[in-house]
């Protein structure tokens, strides 16, 4: 459908920050792009609309919606405690040895994206490296599902992506995680996936002093 077209481009545009918060979206602009009438573009940005990702104002426009905090929060604590459930389960099949390979791989691609500061690539590289867990004790699905409603979370870890400290620091935790999975200690991977996912509330301060103009 073209509608799924539309939607699937602007919100992959929205998440990957091409189109940052704030940027008008309006027909006058989208209808070309597309090559589509009005209507498709109206029924995707009321979709994104309901994801929190746009800003349908009657009678004054359309814009990307800022990224608001309070979202944020609710996101985040849904990732932080589907993935320990997640890490639990995980622990229960045991870990095997092909889940190491993986985070291994995943790691060296991780450390050649920050290279290049391929900022898009090592966000898929993150989420599919955290998918891994879900995949390791039968529950994708439930990953695929979360990602899909955490708009404003995957955008702050964007954002958190331009500050080279933190993003180099990322491969490091995701290191620590792996060398905790090789000693098959749940209880060392369970606190660090606590203080991983949730190291974004401590940091959120210098995004928003950095980029105010993101945040609602």
């Amino acid at each position: 459908m073209l509608t799924d077209v539309v939607y699937n481009d602007l919100r992959d545009k929205i998440l990957s920050l091409t189109l940052k918060p704030g940027t008008e979206l309006s027909f006058t602009n989208l209808k070309p792009l597309y090559n589509v009438s009005i209507s498709p573009i109206r029924d995707a940005l009321k979709h994104l609309e309901n994801e929190g990702l746009v800003e349908i104002r009657p009678q004054s426009g359309t814009s990307v919606a800022l990224i608001d905090m309070a979202k944020v929060r609710d996101e985040r604590f849904q990732r932080l405690y589907l993935e320990l459930g997640a890490v639990e389960k995980a622990f229960g099949r045991g870990i095997s040895k092909q889940l190491i390979t993986q985070w291994e791989d995943n790691i060296e691609k991780q450390k050649k994206a920050f290279a290049c500061r391929d900022t898009i690539t090592f966000l898929e590289l993150d989420n599919s490296m955290h998918r891994l867990l879900f995949e390791a004790c039968g529950h994708e699905k439930v990953f695929d599902s979360m990602l899909a409603t955490s708009g404003n979370y995957h955008r702050i870890r964007m954002v958190s992506y331009l500050f080279d400290d933190i993003f180099s620091s990322t491969i490091d935790q995701h290191t620590t995680i792996l060398n905790a999975l090789k000693a098959n200690s749940i209880e060392m991977v369970t606190q660090l996936e606590r203080n991983h996912i949730s190291k974004i509330e401590i940091e959120t301060s210098g995004y928003q002093k950095a980029y105010p103009q993101y945040f609602k």
